[in-house]
């Protein structure tokens, strides 16, 4: 099977690209090419079984995990979404009568976005699905390595949030051109 093998980079690799590291290279690839794939077999659950896309189930269990009504932007940050695509996935959630939009109790410019009990019965049929998939997917780990695991993701992904809104580190120049083609001439 093609992922039984993790990601390599070339063994020249520090050498075209001075100041980078080859085992960090190959860390991001099987990191992004894990996640991918952790993603994939989840949503595939929700899409075969129930007809959503993997933002349209997650927005209901968002909207399921807060146990009342929310307000769309809420959902849209939850989701990393903007509020253009929520209200379009919104709009088809409602035509397939998974969700409805009501007015805000005490503020009527707002609405508040609650789940139908078809939307309710659909999410409780799937979490348990996803939860089997995720399980069966660590299921050679023991808990220290989890343990491990969540502690190294958590160091990674700590860094990428400091960088986040800080600035690119400078590489240094690659050292190693593209070979030359017919047209470079």
């Amino acid at each position: 099977m093609p992922g039984d093998d993790p990601i390599r980079v070339p063994d020249d690799f520090e050498h075209e690209f001075p100041g980078a590291s080859r085992s960090a290279a190959e860390v991001a690839a099987n990191l992004v090419r894990t996640s991918n794939a952790f993603v994939a077999v989840i949503d595939r659950g929700p899409r075969e079984r129930a007809g959503l896309s993997a933002s349209a189930f997650q927005t209901l269990a968002i909207l399921e995990g807060a146990g009342e009504p929310i307000a769309p932007h809420v959902i849209a940050e939850r989701l990393l979404v903007s509020s253009a695509s929520m209200t379009s996935l919104l709009d088809t959630l409602e035509r397939r009568g998974l969700v409805e939009r009501r007015p805000h109790p005490n503020d009527r410019r707002k609405i508040l976005v609650n789940l139908t009990e078809e939307a309710r019965d659909t999410v409780d049929q799937m979490l348990p699905v996803i939860h089997a998939v995720i399980t069966a997917a660590v299921n050679d780990l023991s808990e220290a390595e989890r343990g491990r695991l969540i502690k190294s993701l958590t160091t990674v992904w700590t860094r990428l949030d400091e960088m986040q809104g800080g600035s690119i580190p400078s590489p240094k120049p690659r050292r190693k051109h593209r070979p030359k083609t017919g047209r470079d001439s």
